[in-house]
């Protein structure tokens, strides 16, 4: 192996990719998907229960806020304040809220006066259909968020208990976040287009050019394998980067999450080299592209399941599934999957296969 071989090939692949058209929608594409992802999915936290409540009134009143104050912690409570009992109807009916308040005019000053001997001021409750547990938290509320609006102390302190979640009991979508788990799988896509398409391209055009019969002449197919590998392992780490930074997701395990995106991209890589040695040009490989990435990207959304067996098994033993399972660790800093080894291992011998593979086919198109 010769490092200014290498070097040498790796700057002018990566001068060539660059000017690509077809590259660079092979790279940008995943990005642009990650920045919709981000733009559009929730992040929410899973075990973190959260109310909707709808308040109408003409005028300003304070008890919103009343109900902000008395929410118990571990609670992420919304109130909303519209104009009008028509739209508290009808969002209650729709679903979007818990609970929903209609108040009088005044009713601020009249909940101040009853505490002096004055008439109450009477509020109009709403619940949906179909009550939740935000509905029974949120009129549980009501007493002590009218003695905190009357400025009157309350006799006890009330604390509503809710129901935690454990996370070991959510799926992994749960655990990780639907945010999160679309950008790893666009993470996913940016490794699979570029190790699937990028590079085999670039292999492909130099062989069906007869640059790559000259190129063997002055370097060894190790030479070229690596460089070209280089290659390919470069735009990931940069284009990962630039789509971690601009979604700012950041890896809890960044060492685990970058050694499991780092391994499954040389072992892909070395499956994409052999497609580029085998296929004669770029347009039969832009043709099949699609067959060759949806078995690598497919894996992706399957991780986690229990059932069918049969399934599970299949996605043992294939790398995409293992590097998910690792980069989920890396991404949440937890053992959600255990046995990490097997996984490494797994991806490994998949990417000695390539290799191996990839070697047997330069020596026969050599010969």
């Amino acid at each position: 192996m010769h490092p200014r071989m290498i070097r040498t090939i790796f700057d002018k692949d990566l001068r060539d990719a660059i000017r690509d058209a077809r590259v660079l929608f092979a790279i940008l594409f995943p990005i642009a998907l990650g920045l919709f992802y981000d733009a559009t999915a929730p992040d929410e936290d899973p075990t973190v229960p959260r109310y909707r409540a709808v308040v109408a009134t003409d005028g300003q009143t304070d008890f919103p806020q009343a109900l902000l104050e008395v929410a118990g912690q571990g609670i992420v409570l919304t109130v909303d304040q519209v104009a009008d009992q028509a739209e508290v109807e009808r969002r209650v009916a729709a679903g979007d809220d818990d609970l929903g308040l209609v108040l009088p005019p005044g009713f601020d000053a009249a909940v101040r006066a009853a505490t002096g001997g004055g008439a109450p001021p009477s509020i109009t409750v709403r619940e949906p259909d179909d009550p939740t547990p935000g509905t029974y938290y949120l009129l549980a509320a009501l007493d002590p968020a009218l003695r905190v609006l009357a400025d009157q102390r309350l006799p006890a302190t009330i604390e509503v208990d809710t129901a935690v979640v454990d996370p070991a009991d959510l799926d992994i979508l749960g655990r990780v976040g639907l945010n999160h788990y679309l950008v790893l799988g666009t993470v996913m896509l940016l490794i699979g287009m570029t190790a699937m398409l990028v590079v085999p391209i670039i292999l492909a055009e130099e062989a069906e050019k007869k640059t790559l019969d000259a190129l063997v002449m002055i370097a060894s197919h190790t030479d070229v394998v690596v460089g070209k590998a280089l290659v390919g392992l470069t735009y990931v780490v940069v284009a990962v980067s630039l789509l971690l930074g601009v979604t700012r997701i950041r890896p809890d395990d960044l060492l685990a999450f970058g050694a499991a995106l780092v391994l499954l991209s040389v072992a892909l890589i070395g499956f994409g080299l052999l497609l580029g040695s085998v296929f004669r040009n770029a347009n039969q490989l832009n043709t099949w592209s699609g067959v060759f990435i949806l078995p690598v990207l497919t894996p992706v959304f399957l991780v986690g399941l229990s059932e069918p067996g049969w399934l599970v098994r299949l996605l043992d033993v294939l790398p995409t599934s293992q590097g998910t399972r690792l980069a989920i660790n890396g991404l949440t800093g937890e053992a959600i999957f255990a046995d990490a080894w097997l996984s490494y291992l797994v991806i490994a011998v998949w990417g000695v296969v390539a290799y191996a593979l990839l070697a047997w086919q330069l020596r026969r198109r050599e010969a």
